[in-house]
């Protein structure tokens, strides 16, 4: 939930981000990503989904980040993306090169968050000592 109030330290491409409503189970904000207003309905599912709506904007549509098990039976987490961006024909190279921009983003967000994660431990594991 801390990542969906605030994913500036997150998510380099998000330069802004309010919470306009909070809402048992989730939230709606409104973000500034890659420079543009887009307004999204988030909602959580507890370790197992969050679920975003994009409502607003030029690039609308849904993204899930889901937690899972993999081949391994180890933990997962997938992003899943269904975005439709006015005026891009689907199929098309500009469509292309927008997803690709969208999971380079994902993936540094991915590893950001990773790396958060990664300090909060270490700062509990001083602390702890």
């Amino acid at each position: 939930m801390d990542r969906a109030q605030n994913p500036l330290p997150y998510v380099a491409s998000i330069s802004e981000c309010t919470v306009t409503e909070r809402f048992d189970g989730g939230l709606v904000r409104d973000i500034v990503h890659v420079g543009r207003p887009v307004r999204e309905l988030v909602t959580f599912y507890p370790k197992q989904r969050v679920h975003f709506v994009r409502t607003h904007g030029t690039a609308r549509g849904t993204i899930d980040n889901e937690i899972g098990l993999g081949d391994t039976g180890r933990p997962e987490l997938t992003f899943t993306f269904r975005i439709v961006v006015d005026g891009v024909e689907p199929g098309g190279p500009v469509e292309k090169d927008v997803a690709e921009r969208m999971e380079a983003d994902y993936l540094d967000a991915v590893r950001t968050t990773l790396k958060a994660v990664r300090d909060r431990v270490a700062v509990a594991s001083d602390t702890a000592a």
